[in-house]
């Protein structure tokens, strides 16, 4: 092989390697299938030993890869919907096989057959308006019962409520003193069990209104996002910020604990004494014992988190999706209007930034999880301008376990809560025990427009990382440049 053919073999596996270092900034593991585990909310033991499992979707908080999946217990999926669901929160299976659910970030509740076939939705009320007879409508339905009577009991928590409703969407009952609740459940007795999430407490409300029974005095429980009443006369409560699924007697005192998961959505005591738990953000539903061994886990999310931040500046889009690769558009959480930004006319630095505009409750961010060391000094930096009317913008991170739960408090940089041009923020953390990552939020809770821009993540006292991409392509000019003068000498002897 001559000497130019080999030169023309190194430049062509230095420019492969550039391209391959390119191609890893993609985002990780893209988005999941419905078969993959992302959110588990809802869990629901059934007669026939299976568990009907609600996955919100969106491993990253995209809104995207919703399901209610039916698994049995070898963990094999043996009934799936998959549908225009946005963010469902709750499943039953009804005694006709159909199965009741609640569309949550989508307003409305709908049942579907065992073939996939929408028998009925909320959606038709009002004449078609989803108007229901008192002239609201429902505002994030977390959870749906069908009641003996036929009615429906709806937790519709952005309107601070818990309805009782025929299927012509009739209003015959409410109880509205609560703020952002979860998870009604109607007793044998007519009265109601209601996780009164935002005021930190459960109560039992009579059929007239009255609170027969509560707990959560003091600091007991932290957004408690469901209530259970068990066959002893104790209360199973799901005590979600705190970690931990609770069984307290009618006195108050608590009798049984499982600790350890992270954010919980609801909690099930079966036949046999075990508890099954949707372990939310670990991505798992587990069975518990009564002396707090897992008997039984669903889980099918792998993830391997890169060890560099990619894409720091917002400038890549190697997979042409029209998304800064390695950042995900975090949407689940998205309550209003919301309009993600891939902005080549207001930027800081490059071509490019990533921004939004946005309007409502809830928030919407950018978002990119990245390997971390325990005890080990990290430093932050990101530039940030804001165009709002109300509400924060803010860089905000989070640490997290090997499984993605949360590690400690959200870090916030800073926050802003006016308009701004471009200014940097910077934060030094130390990453706590049991770390595996830190997520990284480029948050909007706002009304208004924000672009975020120069984002920077590296150990302290290490020197300013460049991008893979970068490093390869100027290896191979450096080969190139080698390669000219090669030739050219080659040239002069010839």
């Amino acid at each position: 092989m001559n000497r130019r053919a080999l030169l023309l073999l190194a430049i062509g596996a230095v420019l492969l390697a550039a391209a391959s270092a390119g191609s890893a900034q993609e985002r990780q593991g893209g988005y999941f299938p419905p078969e993959i585990l992302d959110k588990p909310l809802g869990v629901e033991p059934l007669r026939n030993g299976n568990v009907l499992i609600t996955d919100g979707g969106g491993a990253y908080y995209t809104t995207t890869d919703a399901s209610i999946m039916e698994v049995d217990p070898s963990g094999k999926i043996v009934w799936q919907y998959v549908g225009e669901m946005a963010f469902p929160h709750s499943a039953e299976r009804l005694p006709t096989g159909e199965t009741l659910i609640s569309d949550t970030s989508n307003n409305r509740v709908f049942m579907v057959s065992q073939a996939g076939d929408i028998t009925w939705t909320s959606d038709d009320w009002g004449g078609g308006s989803g108007e229901l007879s008192d002239g609201s409508h429902l505002r994030y339905p977390n959870d749906a019962e069908l009641l003996d009577s036929g009615h429906l009991l709806i937790t519709d928590r952005n309107n601070d409520r818990v309805i009782e409703v025929d299927d012509a969407g009739q209003v015959v009952w409410s109880y509205g003193e609560l703020t952002r609740p979860h998870n009604g459940d109607r007793l044998a007795d007519g009265n109601t069990l209601i996780a009164n999430s935002e005021q930190n407490q459960v109560i039992e409300v009579s059929p007239v209104g009255e609170i027969v029974w509560s707990y959560g005095e003091g600091d007991a429980l932290n957004w408690p996002r469901d209530v259970d009443r068990l066959a002893n006369g104790n209360t199973l409560i799901t005590d979600s910020r705190h970690g931990r699924i609770i069984e307290v007697d009618p006195s108050g005192s608590v009798v049984w604990m499982f600790e350890g998961l992270a954010l919980p959505y609801e909690a099930d005591r079966l036949p046999g004494g075990e508890t099954l738990i949707a372990d939310n953000s670990h991505r798992r539903v587990i069975k518990v014992t009564q002396e707090g061994e897992i008997a039984w886990e669903f889980s099918n999310f792998q993830e391997s988190l890169p060890a560099d931040l990619q894409n720091p500046g917002f400038e890549a889009d190697v997979d042409g999706d029209g998304l800064p690769d390695g950042w995900y558009p975090a949407d689940l959480n998205a309550e209003g209007e919301a309009r993600f930004l891939w902005d080549s006319t207001v930027i800081k630095d490059g071509k490019r930034s990533a921004g939004g505009q946005y309007r409502g409750d809830g928030r919407m961010s950018w978002l990119q999880s990245v390997a971390v060391t325990p005890g080990t000094t990290y430093q932050f930096s990101g530039y940030v301008r804001a165009q709002i009317l109300k509400g924060v913008v803010a860089y905000q991170l989070q640490f997290v376990d090997g499984m993605g739960g949360p590690l400690g408090d959200v870090i916030t940089v800073a926050a802003h809560d006016g308009s701004t041009d471009w200014v940097r923020d910077t934060a030094e953390m130390q990453a706590p025990a049991g770390a595996a990552g830190v997520q990284i939020w480029c948050q909007i809770i706002a009304d208004g427009r924000a672009w975020f821009d120069g984002v920077e993540w590296q150990e302290k006292g290490a020197g300013v990382s460049l991008p893979l991409w970068i490093i390869g392509v100027a290896a191979g000019l450096a080969v190139i440049g080698v390669a000219g003068v090669l030739l050219l000498r080659s040239r002069s002897r010839d």
